[in-house]
């Protein structure tokens, strides 16, 4: 059996994909990766392709690049037309399989999250569904990670695709040594989300901005630029928020933390929400698509409307100490085994072997 795993760039395999690969070596399945800058890739193989996908808005607009990228798609086909092609992110997914529309594949689509949630501007969603559902005719398998994924893509596509939802990419349970000693004050909190404005940045800043005078800090860390934000810190006069770049060392840094703040706009099922729960972190998080699925409101988070409700929500937290501890243990309980790597990765692997014998 060969897997050729297809992601937009580098960053969603070497973040996330690495252990199913391990698996999968394991379970003597070739496997190949292909994405837009192979040299960045923590996985080398003679075999991985490179295929230029779109990373930046001004790429969309280049006819040429598109032209560049049908001839290498159809390169990689042509030399793995048996194998099985393993699809992450959306910009990769929509663009193999349409360019590929009238091959006879064996495709695998990982659902990181639709394009379109129940919050989607109406405009907006129908164009994102109208491309699934027409593009769902290409897929053999839909592999979803929270339930308004799986159940739109058991429910409303065009093909009736096998679909299962699994507990996102997996964490290294067995590896964490969970501390139940939790200090009862809160006076550091961690965000972690890529630099975008979509992850709630702005509103993070007002955050600080409030409790400028409290003693707590918040410490931010992510991938891409935070110069601008950095700069409306400096403009504000912050001292209380930093802003990091991403480190592999985060989950061994995570305890010294007593919540996660995730103000995302977006969400397939957030890792980091995830790695927070299982060293019992408690979060603060808007009501959206795989938040809902991890957090349990007033149990091991709280749902808010506004930004302008985490201070009032730390303020009580720390005024009462028992319930803080309450949720920290909750929060511990809420990440079960089936969050492991070692599941998750056993999962999928059952998923293809029972459809593709």
């Amino acid at each position: 059996m060969k897997i050729i795993f297809i992601c937009t760039r580098s960053i969603t395999f070497n973040t996330f994909l690495i252990s199913q690969v391990n698996f999968f070596k394991k379970k003597k399945i070739n496997v190949k990766v292909a994405c837009s800058d192979i040299e960045k890739l923590k996985f080398s193989n003679r075999f991985n392709y490179r295929i230029d996908f779109p990373t930046k808005y001004i790429h969309f607009l280049n006819l040429y690049r598109y032209v560049k990228i049908f001839f290498q798609i159809q390169n990689l086909v042509k030399k793995n037309q048996s194998s099985i092609f393993y699809l992450h992110t959306p910009v990769a997914a929509y663009i193999f399989r349409f360019f590929t529309f009238f091959y006879n594949l064996k495709i695998i689509y990982f659902v990181h999250g639709f394009r379109f949630t129940s919050k989607t501007k109406l405009i907006t969603a129908f164009f994102y569904k109208f491309i699934e559902k027409l593009l769902s005719f290409k897929t053999k398998i839909f592999l979803t990670i929270n339930n308004e994924d799986y159940n739109y893509a058991k429910n409303n596509l065009f093909n009736k695709v096998p679909t299962y939802k699994i507990n996102g990419v997996g964490l290294d349970l067995q590896k964490s040594k969970i501390n139940k000693n939790h200090n009862n004050k809160i006076n550091k909190i961690i965000v972690i989300a890529a630099y975008k404005k979509s992850k709630g940045y702005l509103e993070i800043l007002k955050v600080a901005e409030i409790l400028k005078k409290e003693k707590i800090k918040i410490d931010c860390y992510g991938y891409g630029d935070y110069s601008d934000y950095k700069s409306i810190k400096i403009l504000k006069k912050l001292k209380n928020i930093s802003f990091y770049k991403f480190d592999t060392n985060l989950k061994k840094k995570i305890k010294k933390y007593h919540i996660l703040l995730h103000l995302s706009e977006r969400e397939g099922l957030p890792v980091s929400v995830m790695e927070c729960l299982s060293k019992g972190i408690p979060v603060i998080c808007y009501k959206i698509r795989g938040n809902v699925d991890l957090i349990k409101n007033n149990w091991n988070g709280y749902f808010i409307k506004s930004y302008l409700e985490v201070p009032k929500l730390i303020n009580k937290l720390n005024f009462k100490e028992k319930l803080l501890n309450k949720i920290q243990i909750n929060a511990i309980k809420s990440i079960t085994k089936s969050f492991s790597k070692k599941q998750v990765n056993q999962k999928i692997y059952r998923i293809i072997k029972k459809n593709f014998k």
